[in-house]
């Protein structure tokens, strides 16, 4: 499978799920964990201009705009995006949302100080190209946070994506810390800091194994 080809079936089989995923979303059971967690990692000083790629429902987005940042996000899913548009609008936050996949997002080079993408690399045809385009639009000195997980040890969280589509994303089974901090370096950034022991335990059922990864642009 081409990977637009790809890119446009994860896109679809997000929007059919949206209208039910925040019914069982850990970024909504444990809303104040994952505020505190993102809060300590950003190590801002100030508000910040951030960017939210692949934003589904919006978790990071809504959390940064939270706490104060100036955000923008992404998604490829309408049905993603109009679920975290009518969170925003229901929490009173700003965010300006964009409906495109993160290769194509209109986002301009050196105009973020933090970059967030959660649980969105696993997802992806090409998960690289998603770090470098964190690394183009990120000021010199800026900070891109990584989530994800290893999601192939928990039944719960694989995807039902049909067979084909699958085999074409090569992190489907999920991502450990140590692939994500190679995945960083070779996109560019310096050395990666983890935050996923502000968490008590694994914010997923089942104790998945998961990160909370910075790192910064030279």
């Amino acid at each position: 499978m081409k990977p637009a080809e790809a890119q446009a079936e994860v896109s679809d089989y997000w929007t059919r799920r949206a209208p039910a995923f925040d019914g069982v979303a850990s970024h909504i059971a444990q809303a104040s964990l994952w505020r505190d967690v993102l809060a300590a990692a950003f190590e801002a000083d100030g508000a910040k201009d951030v960017v939210d790629l692949g934003t589904g429902t919006g978790a990071c987005a809504l959390i940064a705009a939270s706490l104060g940042h100036r955000v923008r996000a992404c998604d490829g899913s309408e049905g993603m995006l109009a679920v975290a548009r009518q969170a925003a609008e229901a929490s009173g936050l700003d965010v300006a949302f964009e409906q495109d996949l993160i290769e194509d997002a209109s986002f301009a080079p050196d105009t973020a100080d933090i970059v967030t993408l959660r649980n969105v690399l696993w997802t992806l045809p090409d998960p690289m190209a998603a770090l470098r385009k964190a690394h183009l639009i990120l000021r010199s000195g800026g900070l891109v946070l990584v989530s994800d997980g290893l999601w192939s040890t928990a039944a719960q969280y694989r995807s039902t994506y049909p067979e084909m589509l699958a085999a074409s994303l090569p992190r489907h089974d999920g991502l450990t810390e140590e692939d994500a901090r190679v995945m960083l370096t070779e996109t560019g950034f310096g050395p990666a800091q983890s935050w996923q022991h502000l968490f008590p335990a694994s914010p997923y059922p089942g104790d998945v194994p998961m990160f909370v990864l910075t790192a910064k642009k030279g």
